[in-house]
């Protein structure tokens, strides 16, 4: 039998995974794995770690948690069964901190503001690579977009994670207005019992002509750079 090993590409991808009804990222370089929440309880998560790394790389270097939610924190300890992950941030996170591995970095623009809601508490970040720039909004609400366009924290970026599934409470056209992204991820179980996306969120996108992708309808959504 032969077996062939390939070593990990030195370019940065980044798979928006289809965990359901939550939120679920890697970013990877080389043997280098970050991710951004780890959707529910449901082995998805696991699933699409199987589906991009190598069966052989077991280690994660960081995770990021934006809040406290199960769609979006509920699947770490089945990822904690099969991988060796050696850093886990979450809550811990302020304003201004930066999560750097190699030329990939991850900027906080807003975290815990002690409202007492779990999802305008979300870690608001921008991961960078190069001249690409991804925003994620964890279940941030349009009050906190609003604040961070109004103290001018966000710009233009090429991909905006959009906050809470189409959520109606949320991406609002000031945050689209102010980043202008070229494409937006709904990450979002089929059927779901919420009503998500929103056809409000989704007429926002479509006037202002932004690419929607949504896990619901194209499983993984992958970009490499």
């Amino acid at each position: 039998m032969l077996v062939i090993i390939t070593w990990p590409s030195s370019k940065v991808k980044v798979v928006f995974c289809d965990v359901g009804q939550g939120d679920g990222v890697i970013v990877m370089q080389g043997r280098l794995q970050i991710l951004i929440d780890v959707g529910p309880e449901n082995n998805k998560m696991a699933g699409c770690l199987s589906r991009y790394l190598p069966f052989w790389d077991k280690t994660i270097e960081a995770v990021i948690i934006s809040h406290n939610d199960s769609d979006h924190n509920g699947g770490l300890k089945q990822v904690e069964k099969y991988y060796n992950v050696q850093k886990i941030y979450s809550t811990d996170l302020a304003k201004n901190d930066i999560i750097k591995y190699n030329q990939i970095e991850f900027e906080v623009l807003s975290s815990v503001q002690n409202w007492g809601n779990d999802n305008e508490n979300s870690v608001v970040g921008e991961l960078k690579y190069k001249d690409h720039k991804v925003l994620f909004l964890g279940d941030v609400t349009s009050q906190v977009e609003q604040r961070l366009v109004w103290r001018k924290y966000i710009n233009k970026v090429d991909v905006l994670k959009i906050s809470h599934h189409g959520s109606a409470e949320a991406t609002s056209e000031e945050l689209l207005e102010a980043t202008k992204p070229m494409e937006a991820i709904v990450s979002v179980g089929r059927n779901n019992k919420f009503g998500h996306p929103t056809k409000v969120v989704l007429d926002r996108l479509e006037k202002l002509g932004v690419k929607i992708r949504r896990t619901d309808k194209e499983g993984d959504i992958l970009y490499i750079w």
